[in-house]
């Protein structure tokens, strides 16, 4: 079924994996060290453990860290359906009730993807893409007050999707005291990808995401382009994001990916530090507690592996 050298690096992943990721060694989340990559262990419904677009926020209201995710061992997109964990120390995380996952099942072709969820006035919102290339694309939201049951709409519908065509790429969604806005990459390799993010809006359901406006981020390095994002507030009066960016690579797709932290203090120009803050990072989310930014990324390892990590920075 696979060649003997995916094979070997399978079987060389987990090994690698723990040797260039460091445990945690139960030391609470404030104790961790600076500058390593630390390993998480996410559970997944289909036993893997391997998830990709993690997206987590702390939830003052239960006190647990809750954190949305899709599975992609191997990177097989059929299991990519929205999920969610909580975990009481931000490092070890289990599903709130066995069997909840996944929240939602795969499209009819294609597959879910990129997954982000808030907490505002009591509602869990988990948005999510629901792409069906080339036919059409929806940007989905699940709904619930107890993390437990969950009511589908779709927020928006753009058909066609893919291939030569716009694909929406890692929605994140904010709430400032003025009410939601969401920024997104709009992706297209033959045009090249672009930051967009909507309006403010009184709540998702009024997102306008075919009115959404280019986002200035001043400091993108030449030859690379925007990919997955994540934007949360910088603990002060201004926001981060979480950008990682992608040097295209044969054929134009996707090659070598790069994270880097951009800061705002209005949500409409960005500046981005130009030194990686992570190499090899697909998508990340994070926080920032006491001047300290901690992201919780996936990356593609060996054979198509994916794995999750814990990296602690002082905010650039």
């Amino acid at each position: 079924m696979f060649g003997i050298k995916t094979r070997l690096m399978r079987l060389l992943a987990g090994p690698a994996y723990s040797l260039s990721y460091a445990p945690t060694g139960g030391k609470p989340l404030a104790d961790l060290p600076l500058g390593r990559k630390l390993r998480l262990d996410i559970p997944t419904y289909d036993g893997t453990g391997q998830i990709v677009h993690p997206d987590i926020f702390f939830d003052g209201t239960i006190g647990k860290y809750v954190l949305a995710c899709t599975p992609y061992p191997f990177t097989d997109d059929s299991h990519e359906n929205p999920c969610v964990v909580l975990s009481d120390d931000g490092i070890r995380f289990y599903e709130e009730r066995p069997g909840l996952n996944p929240l939602a099942p795969p499209p009819e072709k294609d597959h879910n993807d990129d997954p982000d969820i808030t907490l505002h006035d009591g509602v869990y919102s988990l948005v999510y893409l629901e792409t069906v290339r080339p036919d059409y694309q929806n940007v989905v939201v699940l709904q619930s007050r107890d993390r437990l049951s969950w009511e589908r709409s779709v927020l928006y519908r753009q058909a066609p999707a893919g291939k030569s065509d716009d694909l929406i790429v890692s929605p994140a969604v904010i709430w400032t005291g003025e009410g939601c806005r969401c920024f997104f990459v709009m992706g297209n390799y033959g045009k090249g990808h672009r930051i967009l993010a909507t309006g403010e809006a009184g709540d998702l359901s009024g997102l306008d995401f075919a009115g959404a406006v280019p986002v200035q981020v001043k400091g993108i390095p030449e030859g690379l382009m925007p990919w997955h994002l994540d934007v949360f507030p910088d603990g002060g009066d201004g926001w981060v994001m979480l950008l990682c960016l992608v040097a295209p690579g044969k054929d134009g797709k996707g090659g070598r990916y790069f994270l880097h932290v951009a800061r705002s203090r209005d949500l409409a120009g960005w500046v981005l530090d130009p030194a990686p803050v992570i190499r090899n990072c697909y998508r990340s989310s994070g926080f920032v507690r006491n001047g300290i930014l901690y992201i919780y990324f996936s990356s593609n390892f060996w054979g198509d592996e994916w794995r999750t990590g814990l990296y602690k920075t002082a905010l650039p």
